[in-house]
């Protein structure tokens, strides 16, 4: 057993994201004398559109006409480990990705003390956090992406790898002016992340045994008249239904808590050893027990947005 932790995440938005190896644009920015067509994409303002018609001067943003010169086509490579959203549509199964590493800093302008990385392709995750001005930093630990199958000197020497794809750090030091960075490391290939989050921790119980784990594939399966089949390959979210047990005292709390995140991004965290407990997404089911003896039930059901 161990505490149930909950991040709700912070914007990062250009201003907090004051350093990034990552390029601004995937594609040219959009030219009014531009002659565009069908398959041509741009970016404007964080955000990748293609041409669905040939034309020009048609604003992606802000035309109206029909039929519509552009769709979205989601965030550009830089933002897509921060944002997921467009509208009312959240874009699973994306992310960011670079040969080699990903290298930012985030400066959060207010006191944090928790990040989470889901979905992350990497030999090792790296956080430095440093004040402006200081030359030492207040944290600086490397997180191996990466451990031994099984014990035993037999596995130590010869054994398999078995990777970790999400990572909870609950350790930062909550300094109010202080720089995140964090440098995901892939030499040999090519590192990704699928989101990562910033925020402040919220203790909502003690996540318990009765935990269960779960994975909806949203790919589609045609089968023709001759008995082959097409498939289509979409995406996949996972789901942890988390138990938990809290004392009576810390069920409003655990409420107040959960109240703004029904349709917003947080950080869940079961067990930081346990990789597979921790999920970024929405939570789509929660029921309290009343207490009993001064201890209350909970079930939470949470679905990845990543």
């Amino acid at each position: 057993m161990s505490k149930m932790i909950v991040v709700p995440g912070l914007e990062i938005t250009p201003a907090r994201l004051v350093l990034s190896t990552l390029p601004d644009l995937d594609y040219g920015a959009w030219n009014s004398a531009t002659d565009y067509k069908i398959g041509d994409r741009v970016t404007i303002d964080r955000i990748n559109y293609e041409a669905v018609v040939d034309h020009t001067n048609r604003n992606p943003v802000t035309d109206t006409a029909t039929p519509a010169a552009w769709i979205t086509v989601g965030w550009i490579n830089k933002y897509r480990m921060f944002n997921k959203q467009i509208g009312n549509t959240w874009g699973i199964g994306t992310f960011t990705s670079n040969p080699g590493a990903i290298d930012l800093t985030i400066r959060p302008g207010k006191r944090v003390n928790a990040m989470g990385l889901v979905g992350v392709v990497a030999t090792s995750v790296r956080v430095v956090v440093t004040v402006p001005g200081t030359a030492a930093p207040l944290y600086d630990k490397t997180f191996p992406m990466s451990k031994k199958k099984g014990v035993g000197w037999y596995q130590f020497f010869f054994g398999k790898f078995a990777r970790r794809d999400n990572l909870a750090i609950l350790d930062l030091p909550p300094a109010s002016n202080a720089d995140v960075r964090v440098i995901v490391s892939a030499p040999a290939g090519t590192a990704q992340v699928g989101m990562l989050i910033l925020g402040w921790s919220e203790v909502i119980g003690t996540a318990v045994y009765d935990t269960s784990l779960g994975r909806k594939n949203y790919t589609t399966v045609k089968e023709e008249f001759d008995g082959s089949i097409t498939m289509t390959k979409h995406g996949k979210r996972r789901l942890v239904n988390y138990q938990i047990v809290m004392e009576g005292d810390e069920i409003s709390n655990a409420l107040h808590t959960l109240d703004d995140l029904s349709d917003t991004a947080a950080l869940y965290v079961g067990s930081e050893e346990l990789d597979y407990t921790i999920i970024a997404g929405t939570y789509e089911d929660l029921s309290v027990g009343l207490p009993t003896y001064g201890m209350g039930t909970q079930n939470l059901s949470v679905r990845s947005l990543n």
